[in-house]
């Protein structure tokens, strides 16, 4: 029996196992990002204190959030990546799951039952 309910639960573990994955990359990706940021920021500040001349400083500024811009990109792209990898892991589960639902014998005699319910519904 436990057997049984171990196979019947292994599409649900197996969607729980990705979802921790695919939250796991995602936040490696967040932290990454955030630590970059913060020192990138701060080279930044330090740069800008040290430039005399305000055109180098606005120059200093654009190439930074250039830069920023490109990374915030980039991390955005993965983490799309990882969610649209997840989405079809699960899907491929989900189908899975249902077309061995449909083959079933319970799910057969409920079909049956649920024509006649059907065809009423349209009439």
């Amino acid at each position: 029996m436990y057997e049984e309910m171990k196979d019947k639960m292994k599409p649900v573990m197996d969607m729980a196992e990705i979802n921790k994955k695919t939250t796991e990359k995602l936040i490696a990706l967040q932290s990454q990002y955030v630590t970059d940021f913060v020192n990138s920021s701060l080279a930044q500040m330090k740069a800008l204190t040290e430039t005399k001349e305000p055109k180098a400083a606005f120059e200093a500024q654009v190439k930074y959030l250039k830069e920023m811009e490109a990374k915030m990109t980039d991390v955005a792209e993965k983490e799309v990546a990882a969610l649209t990898a997840a989405r079809e892991e699960l899907t491929a589960i989900v189908e899975k799951s249902m077309s061995d639902i449909s083959s079933t014998p319970y799910f057969a005699e409920l079909q049956k039952f649920m024509k006649p319910m059907d065809l009423k519904s349209k009439a």
